[in-house]
């Protein structure tokens, strides 16, 4: 019988390469993501601001273009300067819509797992999005 073992360690070390680029990859892409973020707001793009009070609470959001057509959203209780969300999306010319229910929509073409919307109060996951860099 032969010895497969070689063939194995190949597979494995191939494996390892692999998942190793692609983390790279991830982390390259995430710090590019984060600098344009850093950025946003800077000339010649400026920040818009939208103040809605929805079920009693006061809630002001920003949004800035970062690079292109992305455009980062900032939401923050009104007078408070911690952030409570924190999205990026692509504008489509859509205005953010304040729901009475209890919704910030700013991107209704959004498929993803958040929905191109903030629920009010944001929840702990946007709480702790909005905390990393």
């Amino acid at each position: 019988m032969p010895d497969v073992r070689p063939v194995r360690r190949g597979g494995a070390r191939l494996v390892r390469l692999m998942l190793g680029i692609a983390v790279t990859l991830s982390c390259v892409s995430y710090c590019i993501d984060v600098q344009d973020r850093a950025r946003a707001g800077e000339p010649p793009y400026r920040w818009r601001t939208d103040v809605a009070t929805v079920e009693g609470v006061s809630y002001t959001a920003k949004t800035a273009f970062t690079r292109g057509q992305t455009v980062l959203l900032k939401l923050y209780r009104t007078g408070d300067p911690t952030l409570l969300a924190q999205r990026t999306f692509t504008e489509h010319g859509v205005a953010l819509r304040w729901s009475q229910d209890g919704w910030l929509i700013y991107d209704t073409s959004d498929d993803s797992y958040l929905g191109g919307e903030i629920q009010l109060p944001p929840t702990r996951l946007d709480n702790l999005l909005a905390k990393l860099p």
